[in-house]
């Protein structure tokens, strides 16, 4: 992936609690889902962490998620309300408090200021995307355009075939939320340059030192 040119790998843990995970992803490795993170960070590319909310974690286990993603030194972080799916072993379980998504989200923001944290169109869809960027966002994900058969994952038609989830709606409503200034994708290109330039650095500090 490196090599052909990506920049992020995103893998989401989900939790950090090997119970819980293996409640979650069963029949998965909590260790190995972990460690190809920490592979890809090796070969300099950036990482996306993500914790899902609301499939019973304490506080306890949020706390050790944050610890968790401050251990891998990632470069985008998210968190995410479950949303039951239709024919699962998790269809019954009720719908994520989004008041905790938010609780979080605010909290991932000040222990990470400079990482990217997005708003995911895929859980309450444009009408849920202000509250999100109030809450320490900024990135918007989950942006599925019209007519092209595409789909979301959590909420697989919200806001899609009406063309809400596309970027120029977005803009749209980026611009009425308040003084938000939208990143032109040279600027974007620009932050994940230097992010790479300063992991490189803190991967090889040896190549910082000079000869005396």
């Amino acid at each position: 992936m490196a090599q052909s040119g990506a920049d992020f790998y995103a893998c989401y843990q989900e939790t950090h609690n090997p119970d819980l995970f293996s409640q979650l992803r069963t029949g998965q490795s909590f260790s190995q889902r972990l460690a190809v993170k920490q592979k890809a960070a090796g070969l300099n590319l950036l990482i996306e962490e993500g914790i899902l909310c609301g499939v019973g974690e304490t506080s306890e286990d949020i706390l050790d998620s944050f610890d968790a993603i401050k251990l891998l030194n990632v470069d985008q972080t998210r968190v995410m309300g479950f949303v039951p799916q239709m024919g699962t072993p998790m269809e019954n379980h009720p719908i994520a408090d989004i008041k905790m998504e938010l609780i979080i989200m605010a909290v991932l923001r000040l222990l990470f200021p400079d990482r990217l944290i997005p708003a995911s169109l895929d859980v309450e869809g444009v009408s849920g995307l202000e509250k999100r960027l109030e809450a320490g966002a900024n990135v918007v994900t989950s942006i599925v355009p019209a007519g092209n058969g595409l789909a979301g994952v959590a909420q697989n038609s919200l806001d899609i075939e009406d063309s809400k989830r596309t970027v120029a709606q977005v803009e749209k409503i980026l611009l009425s939320c308040g003084d938000y200034e939208i990143a032109r994708p040279e600027i974007y290109k620009s932050w994940i340059n230097q992010r790479k330039k300063e992991k490189l650095n803190f991967l090889n500090p040896s190549q910082n030192l000079k000869v005396i």
